[in-house]
């Protein structure tokens, strides 16, 4: 929560700082951004849940390596669908406003950050079917954990600014409309 919140502080602070007519694209936010993104918070929280899940089969001798193989590979399929929204999502980019923007490329390298780690676990198990508790798994599966929580956070703290940036307009035009 102190992330999201301190990140929203930041993306405020920073959107204060940058000439709205300097970056020569869109500068009105982009709704179907936040519709994309609001679309993909479900899947992104069944992956964090999954991932946790997997992390706490690398803390105690319990599952077999088919548990932990067909754990993997739904999670897999799910950051595949992951990936495709995300392709959606790019597709966007070019006429988001330009925090938007920032917020994609963002959410993007997560999401590629996220597929490349979760390739390396299936990697490492398919090589180690004996014990897929050996390193370096149990860290690739600790480190899905942190992306795809930093992924949520980063959805969650963009559909945040979004909203604040349509309060903040709303607010400047009712105030501009009462001083007429």
């Amino acid at each position: 929560m102190k992330f999201r919140t301190a990140l929203f502080g930041a993306l405020l602070l920073a959107s204060g700082f940058v000439p709205v007519g300097s970056f020569g694209q869109a500068t009105a936010d982009n709704p179907s951004v936040t519709a994309q993104l609001e679309a993909v918070k479900p899947l992104v929280a069944k992956i964090k849940k999954d991932a946790t899940e997997m992390q706490s089969y690398s803390l105690v001798s319990g599952p077999s390596w088919n548990t932990h193989a067909a754990t993997l590979t739904r999670i897999k399929g799910d950051v595949n669908k992951l990936q495709e929204s995300s392709r959606g999502l790019q597709s966007h980019r070019t006429v988001a406003s330009p925090w938007q923007q920032d917020a994609i490329d963002r959410i993007i390298a997560l999401t590629n950050d996220l597929a490349t780690n979760m390739s390396s676990a299936i990697d490492h198990l398919n090589k180690n079917k004996t014990r897929p508790s050996s390193p370096p798994y149990p860290e690739y599966l600790k480190t899905n954990t942190k992306l795809v929580t930093a992924l949520g956070d980063e959805i969650d703290a963009t559909i945040d600014a979004g909203v604040a940036n349509a309060k903040e307009k709303a607010l400047t035009k009712q105030l501009d409309d009462s001083g007429k």
